[in-house]
């Protein structure tokens, strides 16, 4: 194969690369306010990113036989967007995985409400002030919402994530006695 065909071949790869880089990225903002309900969310995320993008490194340089290089000149720069990709693939597959196979608890607590707003694409969000006087903002369902419009709190139930990292699952007014 002559220089200029090689050339050409690893532009091809690097901009269908990064046309899948974006589609990924894409998916990552749709999935990325469902972290907002992981309790330890930076811990999870980067984790899931870092993984991801290690084994997407290794992954192209084992099976393309490309040496490792600080570099991103065309020929090394495919691992490296692969690693990325992976690595926000990961991220998001991470994420889905631990919130669709959580086990509920009997955990929860109590959170003095600050808001409840919604967002575009009928996206609720809901921001409560928590015993420690910090702050948390929480995705929540509509359904939820409408049980939560005029409480001044809310009672969080907990579930375990299927990868060990809880889950803020459930929200509604406290029980009144």
């Amino acid at each position: 194969m002559s220089d200029a065909a090689r050339r050409n071949e690893e532009k091809v790869v690097t901009s269908l690369m990064l046309a899948v880089l974006i589609v990924t990225a894409i998916a990552l903002m749709r999935e990325g306010p469902q972290y907002d309900n992981v309790l330890e969310s930076t811990r999870f995320f980067t984790l899931a990113l870092f993984s991801g993008a290690v084994i997407g490194f290794i992954g192209w340089m084992q099976t393309f036989r490309v040496a490792p290089k600080l570099s991103l000149a065309p020929p090394h720069r495919q691992p490296w967007i692969a690693a990325l990709t992976l690595g926000l693939v990961f991220a998001i597959a991470c994420s889905w995985f631990n919130r669709t196979f959580s086990t509920p608890t009997n955990r929860s607590f109590t959170a003095e409400i600050d808001s409840l707003t919604t967002t575009r694409h009928e996206r609720w969000h809901l921001t409560v002030k928590l015993s420690d006087g910090t702050y948390a903002r929480y995705l929540i369902t509509p359904d939820a919402a409408a049980r939560l419009k005029g409480a001044t709190a809310a009672r969080i139930g907990i579930a375990r994530g299927a990868l060990g990292f809880d889950y803020v699952a459930t929200f509604e007014p406290p029980a009144r006695f």
